[in-house]
């Protein structure tokens, strides 16, 4: 091809390029673009328009904020008002099981627990179904405000609301009606609020003050109403459930709208996944299980001791009563009851030595029982008190368990005491004369020792005497003469049980009982000793072997007149005291400790939960005797039997008894067997039955003691 074709070749490429792309052509665009112009008076209109908008925006800004920060000021927020709310007191059990459960001022249930103490499954449910974004706003949650908003235009009426937890704790704490100045003051104040306490804070005041049906505030006011539980315990389904309440508690009350409740506490699983606090398995075996609904808690348990908890702390709180003795205790009173004559009572106290904690106490089973509580009410104890005598008078040096007392007739200002047998033993060893209840050597070990030291001796062990009682009961509060409390009874044996230290008996658990020395450890063995089970057989016992015996001391009493009964003891772990008698009106044959008390008292003692088997003992300690009790004048001029002891029982097993009578004189003296005058009385065989033995002198004094052989 020559240069002249290849010139035309190439013009004929430039005019198709012309052709196709005349947009990209030189030629085509203009030197100077040709944009439209705005006039000069449009764009001053504007840059004014612009810079009026600036400054009233900035003078909006500036108004609000002093607007702000003047209602900031003006109306701080009103924290009184969140603790207002009044609390019901609840008196529970030791495992924080409800005894007794009162409404507060308002007639509310409202039980106030610390977010610790609730459920994580309903601290998240609440938050799910209530506030997902609770954790990042500020008080106000402005996306569901907006969206509330939004819906509510559309529908043309309200379908949706916006408020957080802390709209809702504001909302509660100040009730007005469902209006947008309420909702602005809402905010207003849960903004405040935000920056007063910590969400934590905020979280648990609502559910302390949320409502949940009917008049129940809060989740453990719920908790124990429809669940008998801790809100600390609830499962999942049951948190879920019970965070589907809040909303519209009345359509939703599980009691009344189970299948409703149930419909809602699906919805409030499902928000839950999405929020990611549970996956989708345990939504649906939550939304499968089972919800069984408590009965309504009417009866009080334990009313005598919820009663004297609430009396002692109005709020309430938690007792140091153990149920489950409780009710094994009532049990026994119960069946006890039927074998005791009409309109008698029966009151028990059963305290834990080691915590001075009262786990029972039944004060009453009369109609007015709830009204009359026994076991606080003073009655004359008899020879209960009996060995507080014996321990003044060991820890003083006076006497021990094998030093001679005297049991002869004596008079002191116009009273002459006798026993219960209206028969005398004469000499016979402390330790006996204990354990028989002799009452003439109580007396006169009281008189000897120093009736102020004994008395001292019982109000340092816990007995809590009537002012005066010296002067008062004199001599015979050897023998019942002051009134004590049930008690104060029972603890002052639990004080001999805790080796001398006393501590006074707690009732509810965050009580404190410091320890206080009231006698010596060596002089409550000796004691124990003395009146142990080891000893003698409890009553409703005699048949069993000595392994199948419950090891415990006790002493019983009688009050004049027989209008008390008395048994109380301790086994080293529990001391019991148990009382019957009549709480109105005069006293009965029956009331006698040993027959109306002391079979309840075995009974309680033998519990499971109380028994203690018996063992071998350390040997009991000698206590010296440094200044030993004279014996009374009366001794040597009453003529008394001291062998056999009057009433004593002696055991014949496979053939007769051998007795040897003995009086407290030497000399010609006349012995009548059940009336019949014996031609020998230093050795008698007797076959079992019950025997009456008389020794008369020469000059017509006779003494005479009643026994049996079996």
């Amino acid at each position: 091809m020559d240069k002249m074709d290849e010139m035309d070749e190439m013009d004929k490429m430039d005019e198709l390029d012309n052709r196709f792309m005349p947009v990209l052509s030189i030629s085509s665009i203009p030197s100077r673009l040709s944009i439209p112009s705005i006039p000069p008076s449009f764009r001053h209109r504007l840059w004014r328009w612009t810079r009026r908008v600036l400054i009233a925006s900035a003078i909006l800004l500036v108004l609000v904020t002093a607007t702000l920060a003047y209602l900031w000021h003006r109306y701080p927020f009103p924290m009184q008002k969140l603790a207002a709310a009044p609390i019901s007191p609840v008196v529970t059990d030791r495992g924080g099981h409800p005894l007794l459960q009162r409404v507060s001022a308002d007639d509310q249930w409202r039980i106030v627990v610390p977010l610790e103490q609730v459920s994580p499954w309903l601290i998240q449910a609440t938050i799910a179904a209530e506030d997902h974004r609770f954790r990042s706003h500020f008080g106000v949650d402005v996306l569901a405000a907006g969206r509330a908003a939004g819906s509510n235009l559309l529908a043309g009426r309200t379908v949706s609301g916006a408020s957080t937890l802390t709209m809702q704790v504001c909302r509660m704490m100040e009730d007005r009606p469902r209006t947008l100045w309420a909702k602005a003051v809402e905010s207003f104040r849960a903004v405040q609020l935000e920056r007063l306490w910590t969400k934590e804070q905020i979280l648990e005041h609502y559910l302390n003050v949320a409502p949940y049906g009917g008049n129940l505030r809060g989740v453990q006011a719920a908790s124990l109403a429809y669940f008998h539980k801790d809100a600390a315990d609830l499962s999942l389904a049951e948190a879920a459930l019970l965070a589907a309440l809040p909303q519209s508690p009345a359509r939703y009350r599980p009691d009344r709208r189970l299948q409703l409740a149930r419909q809602r506490q699906r919805v409030v699983l499902e928000r839950m996944v999405k929020a990611g606090f549970i996956t989708r398995e345990q939504a649906e075996q939550a939304a499968g299980q089972e919800i069984q609904l408590a009965p309504p808690a009417r009866e009080i348990l334990a009313p005598h001791a919820a009663w004297l908890a609430l009396a002692r702390r109005p709020a309430g709180g938690r007792t140091t009563i153990d149920l489950a003795v409780q009710q094994a205790v009532e049990t026994i009173l119960d069946q006890r009851s039927a074998e005791l004559p009409a309109g008698v009572q029966q009151a028990a106290v059963v305290i834990d030595i080691e915590e001075s904690a009262i786990v029972a106490m039944v004060g009453s089973a009369a109609p007015e029982g709830s009204q009359h509580n026994a076991a606080v009410a003073r009655r004359s104890p008899g020879s209960a008190l009996k060995p507080f005598i014996y321990a003044a008078a060991f820890e003083a040096g006076r006497l021990n368990a094998d030093a001679t007392v005297y049991d002869v007739p004596i008079q002191r200002g116009g009273w002459e005491p006798e026993n219960f047998t209206r028969t005398f033993a004469g000499p016979l060893p402390a330790g006996e004369a204990l354990r028989r209840s002799l009452n003439v050597p109580a007396i006169l070990t009281a008189e000897g020792t120093g009736l102020a030291r004994c008395l001292g001796v019982m109000e340092a062990c816990g007995l809590g005497l009537p002012p005066g009682s010296a002067g008062r009961g004199g001599l015979a509060v050897a023998v019942g003469g002051i009134e004590v409390t049930l008690l104060d009874l029972t603890n002052a044996y639990a004080t001999l049980g805790r080796g001398g230290l006393m501590r006074r008996p707690r009732l509810l658990a965050d009580e404190a009982a410091p320890p206080q020395r009231a006698l010596g450890a060596e002089i409550c063995r000796s004691i124990d000793e003395i009146l142990c089970s080891r000893r003698r057989r409890p009553a409703g016992m005699q048949a069993l072997d000595d392994s199948a015996v419950p090891w415990f001391m006790w002493k019983t009493g009688t009050s004049a007149g027989r209008r008390d009964a008395w048994a109380v003891g301790h086994n080293g772990r529990f001391a019991v005291g148990v009382w019957a008698g009549a709480v109105r009106g005069s006293g009965h044959p029956e009331l006698v400790g040993s027959q109306a008390a002391e079979p309840a008292l075995a009974a309680i003692f033998n519990l499971p939960a109380l028994r203690r088997p018996q063992a071998d003992p350390p040997p009991p300690p000698v206590l010296a005797v440094r200044f030993p009790l004279p014996p009374p004048q009366e001794a040597g001029a009453a003529l008394c039997i001291l062998s056999p002891g009057a009433g004593e029982t002696l055991i014949a097993p496979g053939g007769p008894a051998v007795v040897r009578p003995r009086a407290n004189r030497d000399g010609e003296l006349a012995w009548f067997l059940n009336g019949q005058l014996l031609s020998r009385s230093d050795r008698l065989e007797l076959g079992r039955g019950l025997y009456e033995l008389r020794c008369v002198d020469a000059a017509g004094n006779s003494s005479a003691v009643r026994f049996a052989v079996r």
